[in-house]
């Protein structure tokens, strides 16, 4: 008989005395209370001219590989410090990722997406994926799904065949691409915008799943949980949502006195906020048990400007990639302690890595399992079905409505029948129920006014409308103008050089000062003015 061992160990979170709080220990206190094994997790390098710098773990947390933005590209084992290869690329490199293991690397570069080896040495070209500049790898279904944010386009490539599956087309993605993340559950990649929506996506839809008015302004990122329930999302307007994936709702809405720009979420449930120089770690954030503030924070130092937190798999680890180079800090209980050998092996050796990805091939699934399972609370499905019928009514109404209309007849010359051909009476017979009047048209303002002026004009009668027009004819206002437009006229004479110089030549008679009114008058009538 086979025994089962129930591990009832609570994750190694620090314990403090009563009235101590867990943010004010730093990393050099923690130094003095861990063992030297844990103490070598500790340890910064410094890269201050290559940077900033993305970086990525492997699945089971062995290896960790290095970008910088000017071109260096650096994959090793970080727990025995062995480089597997370097390389410098003199492109401008904005995202990487592991693909399979840590054999094969994805690296987005100024104009397309290269595969290289573990030494650094390229493998493959991407050029289908032109102008992308995140990245993020699908393990279950072989797929790497990489967006632009300049172009707003997104493609998704099988690494095992090398083929194509999905393109979303600028038309359909519309808005530039902020961020990029998958939902490790179901597969389904999230993305986030410039106005605050975020979309999900699948392969096999050329539409986006959900789209989801998260934050006022852009959102800076998103991180989900290992289990696929919830996610993080944090905005620009200094608010960190949590979200619940099915209901699609928010749970908690935090505000933020700092601006991040990076989160991750651990294994054990510890959010990471990185922005500046300031990293703070916060716990029970899916739990009851709200927090009233930070568990850890940690400084960076002047100059460390942060671009990408990521937790080590199955280590309490914090990875942090900045302008300068790269760090690693110890964060008490943010490791899985007991981890699935079947999902990720920490300790496995080549033999079993070869294996393992033998068997991914085998186990690899298809991109139309790619969905997400939605179950929005207080639906009313039998309010829901007589919406719809009610919508379908309305739409047959629409069509048979159109078919009834008859044009003129252009041989009539426009002399013919128009509009709807019988009364309403046969055509709600034809339909089954009475056709509702058509909705009240919405004015603005302006439009309100200008309609009451009309209906107040066509409401007098035919002596108000003439005393009307008298009074505006003799009133003050249209005197003023007469006479701006006589003055302009008579200063156009004036300027008129072939007037000037015919007034120049032609000598002056007291006829030619008088008015041209009272001139005008007395050649009309000259036996009047004798």
């Amino acid at each position: 008989k086979m025994g089962v061992l129930k591990i009832e160990e609570s994750q190694g979170f620090m314990e403090v005395e009563k009235g101590e709080v867990t943010d004010r220990i730093s990393q050099t206190d923690l130094l003095k209370a861990v063992d030297i094994q844990t103490q070598a997790k500790k340890f910064e390098l410094k890269l201050d001219k290559l940077g900033p710098y993305n970086i990525d773990y492997t699945r089971n947390g062995s290896h960790l590989v290095l970008c910088g933005l000017r071109g260096h590209l650096a994959s090793f084992n970080w727990k025995n410090f062995s480089l597997q290869g370097e390389t410098q690329l003199k492109d401008k490199c904005t995202d990487v990722k592991y693909l399979v293991d840590h054999s094969m690397t994805a690296v987005a570069q100024k104009k397309f997406v290269y595969m290289y080896s573990k030494e650094g040495v390229e493998m493959h070209v991407l050029s289908q994926m032109a102008n992308m500049d995140r990245l993020e790898f699908l393990p279950r279904h072989m797929l790497l799904a990489a967006t632009s944010s300049t172009f707003s386009t997104m493609n998704y490539m099988d690494i095992s065949t090398g083929q194509k599956v999905s393109t979303k087309t600028p038309s359909i993605v519309k808005d530039p691409i902020t961020c990029l993340k998958q939902n490790p559950s179901n597969g389904v990649v999230s993305t986030c915008d410039l106005r605050g929506i975020i979309k999900f996506w699948s392969p096999s839809v050329a539409e986006p799943l959900v789209q989801l008015k998260a934050h006022k302004g852009p959102i800076q990122d998103v991180a989900f949980h290992s289990n696929g329930r919830y996610f993080v999302s944090l905005g620009g307007d200094h608010k960190m949502k949590v979200w619940d994936t099915r209901a699609m709702r928010v749970l908690e809405d935090y505000s933020v006195t700092y601006c991040f720009d990076t989160i991750d979420i651990s294994y054990s449930g510890l959010l990471a906020m990185g922005g500046g120089t300031n990293i703070q770690i916060w716990k029970d954030i899916f739990t009851q048990s709200k927090p009233s503030g930070p568990y850890m924070k940690h400084g960076l130092g002047y100059g460390n400007i942060a671009s990408r937190v990521r937790f080590c798999p199955f280590e309490d680890v914090l990875g942090i990639g900045h302008s300068n180079g790269f760090s690693s800090i110890i964060i008490p209980g943010s490791g899985e302690a007991n981890p699935d050998f079947f999902y990720a092996n920490p300790h496995e050796t080549e033999n079993h890595r070869k294996d393992r990805v033998i068997t991914s091939l085998l186990d690899k699934l298809a991109p139309d399992t790619i969905a997400m399972d939605l179950k929005v609370n207080g639906v009313d499905e039998k309010r829901l079905e007589a919406y719809n019928q009610n919508l379908a009514a309305m739409r047959k109404a629409r069509n048979i409505r159109e078919k009834k209309y008859k044009r003129p007849d252009t041989s009539l010359q426009g002399q013919g029948p128009t509009g709807l051909v019988g009364n309403d009476d046969e055509v709600d017979e034809e339909l089954g129920f009475v056709d509702n009047s058509p909705a009240k048209q919405i004015l603005s303002k302006k439009d309100k006014q200008k309609q009451k002026k009309m209906d107040r004009w066509d409401k007098k009668d035919t002596a108000d409308k003439v005393r009307s027009k008298q009074t505006m004819r003799h009133s003050k206002i249209v005197q003023q103008q007469r006479r701006k437009i006589e003055w302009k006229a008579k200063n156009a004479k004036t300027t008129n050089p072939t007037t000037a110089a015919a007034t120049e030549t032609k000598p002056s008679t007291s006829e030619d000062q008088e008015p041209n009114r009272k001139r005008t008058r007395a050649e009309e009538q000259p036996n009047a003015a004798l």
